[in-house]
């Protein structure tokens, strides 16, 4: 595993992979990323001067290269001071067949707020910075385009959810640059103008061996027989089963529905949307293989909407999932995984089991950002190497930090698999707006990512950022706590935390951050207990208190080491380390202490995976280079654990 590398070259499309890889038109898509013109609009002129219209061209008097944040270096720009409005601009054609139906405009994500022109005409805004959206375009799209994005993002705004991207111009301790404007891939797709798929949910039922398929069509099919849903599930191309949805009810509520789907039922009667459907397909006994992460399996499943009289596809969409189940156990139990050495050791709390069976979480804290694309990563490798890592060490998962990552970083999460807890970037001040924001917005990241495997476990908030004081203030515990059951609601499959480190009212693991040497850590279950009424931030707020919850150290290590000597204003946790192998000695000390532990804390996060600029807790520099071996510290750690 090597550096990764940071460079494009001129004529080279950035990012080329298609970049929604659970909801995939393969054939009939054009990426827009590469270079666009830009501007900085400091004075907040544009909207008044119409540099939306297709004549304005001369107000745009830079390049950019999209996907990459003007404060990148990978933008061609790397101006990290404040610039609050941002223009975009790009001309393109497109073929001819993508003027016979309708054409969707896509935006991977913008950060943070952004208004949407296409030939001089308003088609859209859209608010919150790392879920994208949407727009159909098919009433304004012409052979040759000019799009034209309007972008803000307040450098200081407090009660936006701006996780890690700090409100200084000059970086400081735990805070990096920010991020303005377009981060991820930007395509066009066209579709049929009659039908299409608008969305696709896959929930895995490992139980009863079935995969429950919910998915919305736009569309009406009333007096339409013929019109189907077929869906096929593969197995390494082998396919495992199909269903065929007769879609004759299709726009409209009055008409009897296809046997086959799962009806809704309210307590008046049974309650239909017209265009959303649900329904399960069997995964029969011997084709039943689950994922983990030991063995990621995982199923494609492709959707059509075709018409079997004519034999014309509508619109057909590939997707995939894993069977897997996330779960608590019942009571604390015996670990199964133990070695026959250790195999009288019982568990004092519950744990988590992944498809029933208990599992240690090994995992590191990674941040998601790149030194020359900052959030962007500057290629599907270097997303693929960071995960690479994450197993050469011998750990077996990743918290996402105060970010909502890639899609296609979470689809090599699923490929390679690693467990992953879900997170979203906070908000600093606690106002009805900041509330808002942050459960809009995670609300949104909990639909677009439901289907990843890999992720087993959503963060609402990290260490009460959003909610400071909330042990003296009713209001901020009300919200923790209503923060916990809104995302129990939306994904009742995963599992939730509600204020990762501390301030927990109800959460399903209790999560503690610590950056003490190893011998501090409670020696005892009991006096691990104790401890959580003399903490300080208060473990659980009041009324609330631990109920058996499996406990995860969620922050531990942090061990600074500058591995070149080439940072000036450096920043760990401690100490800094002097070299390569008392980083090692202290990281493996510290995990030992949790490996005598075991029997009640079943798991622990270390920060971190790499360095962040000025921040050298990583493992790895911040060019992922190894400080010391990584296969060294794997066999230890499978010696480890369970």
């Amino acid at each position: 595993m090597g550096k990764i590398l940071n460079s494009l070259e001129k004529k080279e499309i950035p990012r080329p992979e298609y970049p929604r890889p659970q909801f995939v038109r393969k054939d009939n898509w054009i990426n827009l990323n590469g270079e666009w013109n830009f501007a900085f609009d400091d004075s907040d002129t544009g909207l008044k001067e119409r540099w939306n219209k297709k004549e304005q061209k001369g107000k745009f008097d830079k390049k950019i290269v999209v996907p990459f944040c003007f404060q990148s270096k990978l933008s061609g720009i790397e101006d990290t001071s404040f610039h609050d409005i941002v223009w975009y601009r790009k001309e393109f054609a497109v073929p001819e067949e993508f003027m016979n139906g309708r054409v969707l405009l896509n935006f991977g994500a913008v950060d943070y707020s952004c208004a949407v022109y296409l030939n001089g005409e308003s088609i859209g805004t859209h608010e919150g910075g790392y879920i994208g959206f949407t727009l159909d375009v098919s009433d304004f799209i012409e052979k040759n385009n000019v799009l034209v994005v309007r972008v803000k993002d307040p450098s200081t705004d407090l009660e936006i959810p701006r996780g890690k991207q700090f409100w200084y111009e000059k970086l400081q301790r735990i805070f990096y640059p920010r991020v303005t404007g377009l981060w991820q891939t930007v395509w066009l797709e066209a579709v049929s103008r009659d039908y299409r798929i608008e969305g696709l949910k896959l929930t895995p039922d490992v139980d009863k061996s079935n995969i429950i398929i919910e998915c919305e069509v736009d569309g009406v099919g009333v007096g339409f027989p013929e019109l189907s849903l077929l869906a096929e599930i593969f197995f390494e191309n082998d396919k495992i089963n199909e269903i065929d949805i007769n879609l004759n009810s299709l726009g409209n509520v009055k008409i009897k529905r296809d046997k086959k789907l799962i009806k809704a039922k309210g307590r008046t009667g049974k309650l239909v949307n017209p265009n959303r459907f649900k329904f399960k397909i069997s995964i029969p006994k011997d084709a039943l293989h689950l994922w983990d992460v030991e063995n990621p399996n995982l199923y494609d499943i492709i959707i059509k909407i075709c018409n079997k009289s004519s034999k014309e596809i509508h619109d057909e969409v590939k997707s995939y999932f894993g069977m897997r189940k996330i779960s608590l156990s019942e009571s604390p139990e015996d670990i199964s995984k133990l070695n026959d050495e250790q195999s009288d050791i019982t568990s004092f709390n519950r744990q988590v089991l992944l498809n029933d069976s208990p599992i240690y979480q090994k995992l590191f804290l990674v941040q998601g950002y790149w030194p020359d694309g900052l959030y962007t990563a500057p290629s599907d490798d270097a997303i693929k190497l960071d995960i690479q890592y994450i197993k050469g060490f011998g750990f077996n998962g990743l918290r996402t930090h105060q970010k909502a990552f890639d899609p296609r970083f979470l689809y090599w999460c699923d490929k390679m698999g690693v467990l992953v807890w879900g997170e979203i970037g906070n908000a600093y001040q606690f106002s009805t707006r900041s509330q808002l924001r942050l459960i809009n917005e995670f609300a949104a990241e909990i639909e677009r990512d439901y289907n990843h495997p890999s992720i087993i476990a959503w963060t609402v908030l990290n260490e009460s950022w959003g909610v400071p004081g909330a042990d003296r203030d009713e209001r901020k515990r009300d919200y923790t706590l209503s923060l916990y059951y809104l995302m129990k609601s939306i994904d009742p499959t995963r599992l939730i935390v509600d204020d990762d480190g501390w301030f927990h009212c109800v959460s399903d693991m209790c999560t503690i951050h610590y950056y003490s040497a190893g011998e501090f850590i409670p020696k005892s279950f009991e006096d691990g207990i104790r401890s959580f009424k003399k903490a300080r931030p208060k473990i659980y707020l009041k009324p609330h208190e631990y109920n058996g919850e499996p406990i995860i150290y969620s922050e531990i290590g942090g061990f600074g080491y500058d591995l070149h000597g080439e940072i000036k204003e450096k920043w760990g946790y401690g100490n800094t380390l002097q070299d390569s192998e008392e980083l090692y000695t202290k990281v493996l000390e510290l995990l030992k202490e949790f490996d005598k532990r075991k029997e009640w804390i079943h798991g622990f996060c270390y920060t971190e995976l790499y360095d962040q600029f000025q921040e050298i807790n990583g493992l790895l520099t911040f060019d992922r280079e190894p400080k010391f071996e990584p296969l060294k510290l794997k066999k230890e750690l499978d010696k480890m654990f369970y």
